[in-house]
């Protein structure tokens, strides 16, 4: 029997997900000023694209539902960040989105966007940090990271070359699925989690996919630095949950 968070006192590290744009531009600011009130620890803004190949039907849905239908646009997520950020100076803030969005509006003008307003991690799923447009974002970065996406069947030597990098973030999938599905932590990923801590021991880990309940966050928190939710919280939002789900994982 797994003891709640509840039960040990603790209090879970969370790095909350939401789609920009769902299911209006409006309703995901509210859901952004809910999650900040609740006292999430980082705010993580995805700019929706209509084939988010890496997220389950959850996050495919509200993605497709922002950009076919409310046709959000990046800009439009600037803008939204950039409200967010005005009301909340101090909120961390990190941005996903894939690589299609960003290299249609220009990598290095969307860079220089997110650092005027002082996001500081970015996450793109769908591209290898290390490649030749990575290294461009990079190079226009001056305070910007890129996130590196590690799943728990990366090699010895890809793990090796991601650590000689200069990430202070990494993000691990809890094991080989897609996000929204069950949850599970593969057991290799406390070996990659020790490694990355031996190497980079600033860096922050992050663990998601799959986390829907408290407990499920408390587990990955107590290997990592935080748990990261977000298809759980955006079915809670569709359900009329939102509040209920997040004093459960953040109070």
């Amino acid at each position: 029997m797994i003891t709640t968070y509840k039960e040990t006192g603790e209090k879970i590290p969370l790095m909350a997900h939401l789609v920009l744009g769902y299911p209006t531009l409006q309703e995901s600011l509210k859901t952004a000023e809910a999650y900040v009130a609740a006292g999430v620890q980082i705010l993580e803004l995805q700019i929706p694209f209509s084939h988010p190949t890496a997220d389950g039907p959850v996050i495919t849905a509200a993605c497709r539902e922002a950009a076919l239908q409310q046709h959000v646009t990046v800009a439009d997520c600037l803008s939204a960040i950039r409200h967010l950020r005005e009301r909340h100076p101090e909120q961390e803030m990190i941005v996903m989105s894939y690589l299609n969005r960003v290299f249609a509006y220009g990598a290095e003008r969307f860079v220089a966007a997110l650092e005027t307003l002082n996001i500081r991690h970015l996450i793109v799923p769908d591209l290898p940090v290390d490649s030749a447009l990575a290294h461009r974002i990079r190079a226009a970065a001056t305070g910007l990271q890129l996130v590196p996406v590690l799943a728990a069947n990366a090699s010895d030597e890809r793990l090796e070359k991601l650590l000689s990098g200069n990430f202070d973030f990494f993000y691990l999938m809890a094991d080989f699925k897609i996000t929204g599905s069950d949850f599970s932590l593969h057991p290799r990923l406390r070996t990659i989690i020790t490694r990355i801590r031996a190497a980079r021991p600033a860096a922050r880990v992050g663990i998601g996919f799959g986390i829907s309940t408290p407990e499920q966050a408390l587990l990955a928190a107590r290997e990592a630095d935080l748990a990261i939710v977000g298809s759980a919280l955006i079915r809670a939002r569709d359900e009329g949950r939102l509040a209920e789900v997040l004093e459960g994982f953040c109070n």
